[in-house]
């Protein structure tokens, strides 16, 4: 398990290093990582979830239980990662909600599909829990999408036209519109052609390099000069706190056995890469972002074997 691990986390390292490299020798423009992120955000990323949803069948989506209880975990710890920032770290609200956002959305699109077929031996059950995993953070993008839009909002308007506000900012979002498409696709069973969900796909995937290599770009271009409690913090609510708080909503909602694993596992994944090009395009905490980013991805493999330990001394072995 240790070589799936590496294999899977070694090239994420490699890309953020080519990116740190780049800026250090100044081989691309000052705002390469602005222009990488703006085509992630707008472009490569809404094409991959709308290629995800579009693709999967309704009634495999359609897992109750689990979306319940993986959701509620999801907006605790948001909401609870958000209370430590602005209580124990005392934040802004902008901070906050940065913060929030990279302790709640795991890094299951790029690592998930890798470990979770190799843990499972490739089975149907270990494909639909990723899917979900996959799907599901789409919630933090609509909580840090309002949040901002709040925090943005003129102080001096009502609040019907701050909520009407809030909700324009989120059907502009393109992450949201993608993916509230493509479940409208699935839910209508229409098809994708062959070549549309390739291309897709293929064109949804350069979201991987492109936000790692941005990543490593604002690493080498900021001082770093931030408070190792804060990355400290946020990464213990990621990768203890959060797979803890989804191993007791998913057994409250009736999920047992590999699905309850499962769940655990995807959300004890690292801090996403999506967190650091929000981060961007906000301009809010993208340094500490990609410091938090980083240091999660390096101690992923150890919280990992910590996890299975665990898990396997209360009664859910692998096999």
């Amino acid at each position: 398990m240790l070589i799936i691990a590496l294999s899977a986390l070694t090239p994420l390292l490699l890309m953020i290093l080519a990116g740190y490299f780049s800026y250090r020798r100044c081989i691309l423009p000052e705002n390469s990582a602005e222009v990488l992120n703006g085509f992630v955000y707008y472009f490569t990323l809404p094409a991959l979830l709308f290629n995800s949803l579009a693709t999967t069948p309704f009634d495999e989506i359609a897992q109750t239980r689990f979306i319940f209880g993986y959701l509620t975990s999801l907006i605790g710890i948001y909401f609870l990662a958000f209370w430590v920032s602005k209580f124990v770290l005392k934040g802004d609200f902008a901070d906050d909600s940065m913060r929030a956002c990279a302790a709640s959305f795991p890094n299951s699109g790029y690592l998930g599909l890798p470990i979770m077929m190799y843990l499972f031996d490739g089975s149907k059950q270990a494909l639909l829990a990723t899917t979900l995993g996959i799907i599901l953070p789409i919630v933090i993008v609509i909580l840090i999408v309002s949040s901002f839009a709040l925090y943005n909002a003129d102080k001096s308007m009502s609040r019907v036209r701050v909520v009407w506000n809030i909700v324009v900012s989120m059907v502009k979002a393109p992450l949201i519109g993608a993916s509230f498409l493509g479940a409208v696709y699935s839910f209508m069973d229409f098809q994708l052609p062959d070549f549309m969900e390739a291309g897709l796909h293929n064109f949804g995937m350069a979201s991987v390099p492109c936000a790692l290599f941005s990543v490593g770009i604002l690493l080498a271009r900021n001082k770093m000069e931030m408070d190792v409690a804060n990355i400290g913090i946020v990464n213990l609510l990621k990768l203890v706190v959060h797979p803890l708080l989804t191993a007791v909503c998913l057994f409250a909602t009736g999920v047992k056995g590999q699905m309850l694993l499962m769940g655990i596992l995807l959300t004890g994944m690292p801090v996403a890469a999506i967190s650091c090009v929000l981060a961007e395009s906000n301009k809010t905490l993208e340094a500490e972002t990609s410091a938090t980013f980083l240091f999660s991805m390096i101690m992923y493999i150890p919280m990992l074997y910590l996890t299975l330990l665990l898990t396997n001394l209360c009664g859910l072995p692998l096999n």
